[in-house]
């Protein structure tokens, strides 16, 4: 019969590895999740006419937006973002609203 008690040894040296690679991955999901949304009134935002709903575009002054454009199917998002509210890399450190619109929109590659 062998004895399967951990040593203090053991326990120091697991630990040694475990609460690193767990610090790593909590701190990914929380910076994640600590990203801001866009204001409309950032003044990039504003340069770029970015809003929140893409109804809400002033077709007047935006005459490039085509209906159907919105910022979950274009480019600028990374592949895979999905939700509510998206990383894109026209804001870099911000999260856009799925239905939201800018003049940097491009659609993803088909």
């Amino acid at each position: 019969m062998t004895d399967k008690t951990m040593t203090r040894r053991d326990f120091v040296g697991a630990a040694a590895v475990v609460v690193p690679v767990t610090a790593i991955f909590a701190s990914r999901a929380a910076v994640a999740q600590a990203k801001p949304h866009l204001d409309e009134n950032d003044p990039v935002a504003k340069a770029l006419m970015y809003v929140h709903d893409a109804a809400k575009v002033d077709k007047a002054k935006a005459p490039n937006f085509k209906p159907g454009q919105h910022c979950a199917n274009c480019a600028q998002v990374p592949a895979g973002s999905s939700g509510d509210w998206l990383p894109c890399n026209a804001f870099p450190g911000k999260l856009v609203a799925a239905n939201g619109w800018c003049s940097a929109w491009v659609a993803k590659p088909a």
